[in-house]
């Protein structure tokens, strides 16, 4: 049990836990997609691809990808990925579209789950590796993407699921307001 002294730790623990629960209860996703979803999601990654190609800031760059994202979401992308280690002390330091630090080579949409309301899971496999050599082994991904009031599918979450699972709305969130 954690003290009244100790409640940061409870509380990370507590959502470590339902992270790794949701990750155990993620539906299979082996249903078809809405073309919509498919074509959000694979114009997400042709862009990350050409991305790694150019030195464009990392900033400005995403802010071309606005549309894709919640504005919530989109939000915490943006002001995460302003911070730096010198000014703030923290910073993203992993690739969010693949939870690595290495290079994208491609994506495929491999399924999604069934349609809840206006939101739907898609799940990825993004293809990483050094430059040049793909791994061979894809990252996998978990897309929540919500119907936005034109019908539109936004992407509101991303769960990764190799290795340690988590989800990535709370860490940008912990990451953007850390606990002392």
């Amino acid at each position: 049990m954690f003290s009244q002294t100790d409640p940061n730790r409870a509380a990370t623990m507590l959502t470590q836990l339902a992270t790794s629960l949701i990750a155990m209860a993620v539906p299979v996703t082996t249903g078809t997609c809405p073309q919509e979803v498919i074509e959000q999601l694979d114009g997400l990654y042709r862009w990350q691809v050409q991305r790694m190609d150019s030195n464009e800031d990392r900033v400005k760059a995403l802010s071309s990808q606005r549309q894709r994202f919640t504005p919530s979401l989109f939000r915490l992308l943006m002001e995460a990925r302003q911070l730096t280690p010198s000014r703030d002390g923290r910073f993203l330091d992993f690739d969010v579209f693949s939870n690595t630090q290495v290079a994208t080579f491609g994506a495929k949409v491999s399924g999604c789950s069934a349609e809840k309301g206006n939101s739907i899971e898609a799940r990825v496999d993004v293809t990483v590796g050094l430059t040049g050599r793909p791994s061979g082994t894809p990252r996998r991904l978990l897309y929540e993407l919500n119907r936005d009031g034109k019908g539109n599918w936004r992407i509101n979450n991303i769960t990764y699921l190799d290795g340690k699972v988590f989800q990535l709305r709370p860490f940008l969130q912990e990451l953007l307001q850390p606990t002392p």
